[in-house]
């Protein structure tokens, strides 16, 4: 068995998806994808042949045949899984959910959306962060729950009255309105006909009954370090861990996981999408960037572009090393959109990062079949 691991080295939007999309086929027949971080935010775009798709509740294996799994260290929100099924659902994907995967609600999304909305930090609006912290103030939600009619309208139930004293409790009379709006259109019965439906597309197990029987274990990670809750410029900060602090965690309780080989994937041009701080780079003229998944919404705003800050590269290197223990690990590193930047020198970049690279690949288009070992 091997392992791999997928990190973003910058604020999100990297490549993420292609490199695991690449890695996964290798052995398409043996592997597993597993996201170990994230949730229903991400939106990682793999594309094959013609057929181009924005992951957001799958893994980025799934165009491959490849399975995916969800860790306890994610989020499911139902509806949007039932939408993004039946757009791949000719790749036949295979969905396992661990089952403490945090379920996001409407109620979580209202909340994200009216909070966002006066401070102004560039949430992406989904209800990622607030699902992860009502969890983390016991107020909770699992995929096991989705199977159980009584618990789940109760634990709704629960899970609006949560937010409707927190927002109480914030004082800010707009947001709580707000909310109270969002709320009142939505289909509370059609939600949980969604979530129990929901149930079809996929089993729910530990890792540990599954994994001995892949040779392959991708770990898809999502955002980027620059994000981390711990890492990044708070708060303009994602709710969890974007290095590989989950997926060696992961892997150490696991008996068979093999050699492990980390792939640490950067853009050839700095991005952010939301409103928090950015490296002050110059700016970069870009071509061949009209396949770009990363647009304009009303909470994050436009994605930004400049040029690549190597130092901020190093100090996501050292953010990262922290987590690797005593493992012995081979890193690597993918530069992506190269056909965008095409004056860009991967080599002058690798001679500035602080780190010894087993290998360096290169991304010349969406689709992995573009890799270059440079």
């Amino acid at each position: 068995m091997k392992t791999s691991i997928v990190i973003d080295l910058g604020f999100g939007d990297s490549g993420k998806g292609i490199t695991t999309d690449y890695l996964a086929k290798q052995d398409a027949e043996n592997s597993l994808v597993i996201r170990f971080s994230g949730g229903h935010q991400v939106g990682h775009t793999v594309m094959k042949n013609d057929f181009i798709h924005t992951f957001s509740n799958l893994g980025s294996g799934t165009l491959r045949g490849v399975p995916t799994y969800y860790s306890e260290h994610t989020t499911l929100f139902p509806s949007g899984l039932l939408e993004e099924y039946g757009y791949v659902q000719s790749f036949a994907p295979k969905l396992i959910m661990h089952p403490l995967v945090m379920v996001t609600t409407p109620y979580d999304i209202a909340y994200n959306m009216a909070v966002e909305k006066a401070n102004q930090h560039g949430s992406c609006g989904v209800g990622f962060g607030a699902t992860v912290a009502r969890n983390e103030a016991g107020v909770v939600l699992f995929a096991k729950d989705l199977a159980h009619k009584w618990v789940l309208e109760e634990k709704l139930k629960a899970i609006d009255g949560y937010y409707e004293r927190l927002l109480a409790m914030d004082g800010r009379k707009e947001v709580l309105t707000y909310y109270r709006e969002v709320v009142e259109d939505y289909d509370n019965d059609a939600f949980i006909r969604e979530s129990m439906g929901s149930l079809t597309y996929f089993s729910i197990a530990t890792l540990g009954e599954i994994y001995e029987g892949y040779e392959h274990l991708v770990f898809e990670g999502s955002q980027g370090i620059l994000l981390d809750q711990l890492h990044g410029i708070f708060p303009h900060v994602t709710r969890s861990f974007t290095t590989c602090k989950n997926a060696m965690e992961i892997i150490q309780d696991l008996p068979k996981t093999g050699e492990i080989d980390l792939y640490y994937v950067s853009r050839c041009y700095q991005t952010r999408h939301g409103n928090g701080p950015m490296s002050s780079t110059e700016a970069v003229t870009l071509i061949n960037d009209e396949h770009e998944a990363n647009q304009t919404n009303e909470f994050q705003g436009a994605l930004r572009t400049a040029v690549l800050d190597a130092q901020l590269l190093n100090y996501a290197l050292v953010s990262d090393k922290v987590y690797h223990g005593q493992k012995t690990i081979k890193k690597h590193l993918v530069v992506t959109c190269l056909d965008q930047l095409p004056s860009f020198e991967v080599g002058e970049l690798v001679k500035v990062l602080d780190c010894d690279f087993e290998g360096v690949l290169g991304s010349y288009s969406p689709d992995s079949k573009s890799f270059e070992t440079i």
